[in-house]
């Protein structure tokens, strides 16, 4: 059995049979940028969400590895850019932390369970 055989008139379409996908790391960003912002948005409401994050996080990074060393052509050629605008972006979260998280500690209908109409007084 020849494993190597193909019906493939040119080089370049034997390579594309037998190599993987481009890998486009610019979603994969993305991708660990909301997770960060839903958690430090949502996540003086809900603590469990931070470890949730992180295992997210940890395990997007664990299957990336195996997807670049196993499945990818060729790791991506990056320079700083990427990193730096998305260093840039994520800055402002611990920001949206303090503000939403500020609101959701001192607000009162969350800790009580109950709610009024402003400017309602029974």
């Amino acid at each position: 059995m020849k494993i190597y055989k193909t019906k493939k008139k040119g080089m370049q379409l034997y390579r594309d049979v037998y190599s993987g996908p481009d890998y486009v790391i610019h979603f994969k960003y993305s991708g660990v940028v909301n997770t960060a912002y839903i958690a430090m948005m949502y996540g003086m409401g809900m603590p469990l969400l931070f470890p949730i994050a992180a295992f997210n996080i940890f395990n997007q990074w664990i299957t990336e590895r195996i997807a670049v060393a196993y499945l990818a052509k060729l790791p991506p050629a990056l320079d700083s850019k990427l990193t730096d605008n998305c260093i840039s972006v994520l800055r402002f979260a611990p920001l949206l932390l303090l503000f939403n998280g500020y609101w959701m500690v001192s607000n009162r209908q969350i800790f009580e369970g109950t709610w009024t109409f402003v400017g309602h007084r029974a």
